[in-house]
């Protein structure tokens, strides 16, 4: 029997892993940059769909991997980044204060379960992150409509592991001191589907629902659905709305460091697996990312 096509993806994702740990004491990026990981769900699951990714990474490896974070990199919020980036282009790099490099922790889609297993986890090693949430869905009990894994597994899993977060869990979320609320869009339109005064609507829609719900220091940061620029997933009027709106940066799934020279409403991300051992961890944010890279150029365009 052929395997499924998600234990091929996580074979590849896994062997990635590998050739980035071998290749990341010849990786040259330069120290002035900033590695913004990403995160999905943070769920326990025991159930294996071959045919859809669940984008999870579980409680335990969660914690070994902020544990890794924790002791390698120098990670600071989102809302710090902009003062970050401006000292790296005005020669004033944030690593000689500590040697290290700067991470960012940010988690994308708003599952309830972020906030039962990951925020815990953030609080006993002090790292900061941001929640990016589409404001469409915040509440509803039904699987969100872009989460394949969960409406085809809604009947065979615990609800928690699809369930969008609430209102409550959020606001108790932001009153923690260490979680930024950022917008995922509001309906999670991706940018190629939609016209541009669709993306207007939904960067603006969302922006105000947060500033009108957590205030002025949240709702500063802005999430591209699916996020892969290679893929038209972020047109140039998605990016202008973006701007026009109110933000202060966006971020996409594109792989790679942000540094003094990005585009600050097109910064590159480094996904984070649930294969990612410390060592795969360790290569990720030194940019040790050319399999990555590889692996991205090899995605059909939709």
């Amino acid at each position: 029997m052929l395997p499924g096509p998600i234990t091929v993806k996580r074979g590849i994702k896994r062997a990635a892993g590998w050739a980035s740990v071998a290749l990341s004491p010849w990786a040259r990026a330069p120290r002035d940059t900033v590695c913004i990981l990403m995160y999905h769900r943070i769920a326990r699951i025991t159930v294996r769909d071959w045919r859809a990714d669940d984008w999870n990474v579980p409680p335990e490896t969660f914690e070994h991997q902020m544990q890794t974070l924790a002791a390698t990199a120098e990670v600071v919020s989102l809302d710090a980044l902009p003062q970050r980036l401006v000292q790296q282009r005005t020669g004033r790099l944030a690593q000689r204060r500590t040697g290290r490099r700067l991470a960012c922790v940010t988690i994308d889609d708003g599952y309830a379960n972020v906030c039962e297993h990951a925020l815990p986890i953030l609080a006993r090693y002090g790292i900061p992150a941001t929640l990016f949430v589409p404001t469409a869905y915040i509440g509803t009990d039904t699987p969100m409509p872009f989460d394949g894994w969960g409406r085809r597994n809604r009947c065979r899993v615990a609800a928690g592991t699809w369930r969008a977060v609430g209102w409550g869990d959020l606001e108790a979320a932001a009153r923690t001191g260490l979680v930024t609320i950022g917008s995922h869009s509001h309906s999670h339109l991706a940018g190629g589907r939609g016209t541009a005064e669709r993306l207007r609507e939904e960067a603006e829609r969302s922006r105000e629902c947060l500033r009108a719900r957590f205030g002025r220091d949240h709702a500063r940061f802005f999430a591209y659905p699916y996020g892969n620029s290679r893929l038209g997933d972020v047109p140039a009027h998605y990016e202008a709305a973006v701007r026009a709106a109110g933000y202060e940066l966006a971020v996409t799934t594109d792989p790679g460091l942000a540094g003094g020279a990005s585009n600050p409403f097109r910064l590159p991300r480094v996904e984070v697996h649930h294969v990612d051992s410390p060592r795969m961890l360790r290569a990720k944010i030194r940019g040790s990312l050319g399999p990555y890279r590889l692996i991205d150029r090899l995605r059909p365009l939709r």
